[in-house]
């Protein structure tokens, strides 16, 4: 039974990613925001184990702050946020770069830009909170030469649909099995590293604090900065009311008192914590489905 749902979920999923390429390439972005925002609602209104999940995990966090009415209306919003967020995923990805810049806000980049021209590279560690798809856009449109990996999909058909919005001038998509060799090659060549570090995934990582409980985080990011003087920020994006999109980008000051392990663990914490300033301050716009607190200590 279990692999009839699997195939279902996938299959529904590759059709919800095909409507939003023929929507985001022939109607309004306010009418393909309503649709797939609506379409997110409708989805939290069947029972499944992700909504189930968003409601633990905002028990979890904010138990002994919100009652359970504001809890699920929250829930309720996460999806909606999902919907929208698709959708955008592929319109910005197609757009010129007027409409993007219109669309997309972000904070001072003189501070990136000077680490970019160290010629050195860059690394940027990112969350799935908001629009995050689109930041890789975002740095190419700004004249980036940019890079990012990520696990190859389950799904070849969604891969390819990925494969395609992760790619474009400036940009280049890399396979997490690639060596890590290439990585660092790129970074040589003075690119930017873009990297998603908020979920427990089996790659190298430390366990850090997130949201006020400890959880499992890839730490390699922050590993090859430290070892290799890598300047590294930590940029979050967010949809603000008017549908418009803000970016936050902070530096990533590392601590070097001499023991790497513990000095990695704090680095980690800090990065999360820029992460978790973002959610909190806009808690509807993450991923809270995600067995983020899976792994323990």
């Amino acid at each position: 039974m279990r692999p009839v749902i699997k195939k279902l979920k996938n299959d529904l999923i590759y059709a919800a990613a095909l409507i939003a390429l023929a929507v985001g390439r022939r109607l309004p972005r306010s009418v393909g925001l309503w649709i797939f925002g609506t379409l997110g609602s409708i989805v939290y209104l069947f029972p499944n184990r992700e909504k189930q999940r968003t409601i633990e995990h905002l028990k979890l966090i904010y138990g002994d702050k919100w009652d359970e009415s504001k809890i699920r209306k929250t829930a309720g919003q996460v999806y909606h946020e999902l919907g929208k967020n698709l959708f955008d995923a592929f319109y910005l990805s197609k757009v010129k770069i007027e409409e993007f810049n219109r669309i997309v806000r972000l904070e001072n980049l003189e501070e990136l830009s000077e680490a970019y021209r160290m010629g050195k590279g860059v690394i940027i560690i990112t969350a799935h909170v908001g629009c995050f798809e689109m930041l890789l856009h975002l740095f190419a449109i700004q004249g980036f030469r940019s890079f990012a990996i990520g696990r190859r999909l389950y799904d070849e058909r969604l891969e390819k649909i990925i494969r395609g919005q992760r790619s474009g001038n400036n940009i280049e998509y890399m396979d997490r099995s690639e060596s890590t060799i290439k990585i660092m090659r790129n970074l040589r060549e003075g690119k930017t590293f873009g990297v998603l570090i908020d979920q427990d995934t089996n790659v190298e990582g430390v366990f850090a604090d997130f949201l006020g409980l400890p959880a499992y985080t890839p730490s390699g990011p922050v590993k090859m900065s430290m070892k290799f003087g890598i300047p590294v920020f930590v940029a979050t994006t967010v949809r603000r009311s008017d549908n418009t999109h803000y970016v936050f980008i902070k530096r990533l000051s590392l601590v070097d008192t001499g023991n790497f392990d513990a000095d990695l663990v704090e680095n980690v914490r800090v990065a999360n914590s820029y992460i978790c300033e973002t959610i909190r301050s806009y808690p509807s716009q993450w991923v809270w489905m995600h067995r983020r607190w899976k792994r323990k200590p």
